[in-house]
């Protein structure tokens, strides 16, 4: 009998040594899920924060495209032939000498641009 005894109480032992050790392994791989948990809470916060800050900056190149639309239809309005008259807006007089160049001080004409884009220097009278 007591080799029975002996029997079931190794056999006990083993069998609550297995369940410490089903256990343990159990809460350790819990805490390594909480860890990877938080990893990855902690990874999805920096991909929001990228994704936010991708946003602004998408929203900032947006408003400067839509700047330089204006600035090129503004453009296509103006002349940009290789002339006297490239840059300009057609029928917008301006002081200039003889061959259009802009005089602040002593010009001899008044020039404009057509709206086919050629100058038309007008001399001042006197």
């Amino acid at each position: 009998m007591k080799k029975v005894g002996s029997k079931l109480t190794i056999i006990l032992v083993s069998v609550i040594i297995l369940l410490s050790l089903i256990l343990i392994y159990g809460v350790y791989t819990g805490f390594r899920v909480k860890e990877e948990l938080a990893n990855l809470n902690s990874q999805i916060t920096n991909l929001i924060a990228e994704k936010n800050d991708v946003t602004f900056q998408l929203d900032s190149l947006q408003k400067n495209y839509d700047l330089l639309k204006d600035d090129v239809a503004r453009i296509y309005k103006t002349c940009i032939t290789e002339n006297v008259c490239k840059g300009r807006y057609p029928n917008v007089s301006w002081n200039c000498n003889n061959v259009g160049d802009e005089a602040y001080t002593n010009p001899s004409h008044v020039c404009f641009c057509s709206s086919s884009c050629q100058l038309n220097a007008t001399e001042m009278k006197k």
